[in-house]
């Protein structure tokens, strides 16, 4: 199959879409709050935006505050990730296919 200018056009902003996303993937916040008397967990988790693969957005770590312990933990987020991924392959692949040069037939 020879793609058409159009199709090469879609198919290399597609391929950097995916290399940015990659190099600024979404990051999941998850925070663990301790209450040191009653000795019970709660666990939340939540988006942390968008930052460069190499730097996670902030510092893991503890801080305490009126008796509750609370725990910050930065992960990726690699079922969004996937997801977004997953989009831009299937907007592209319509484009691709909708994009195509009409077949003569003989």
């Amino acid at each position: 199959m020879i793609l058409n200018k159009n199709q090469k056009i879609v198919l290399w902003v597609a391929l950097g879409i995916i290399v940015l996303m990659g190099l600024f993937p979404p990051w999941i916040n998850t925070m663990n709050i301790s209450n040191k008397n009653l000795s019970s967990n709660l666990i939340k988790e939540f988006a942390a935006g968008y930052h460069l693969i190499f730097i996670s957005p902030t510092k893991n770590g503890w801080t305490d505050s009126d008796g509750l312990w609370y725990m910050y933990s930065f992960s990726l987020d690699y079922g969004r990730l996937f997801l977004q991924w997953l989009m831009v392959i299937l907007v592209s692949g319509t484009l691709l296919y909708l994009l195509r040069e009409p077949q003569i037939k003989s």
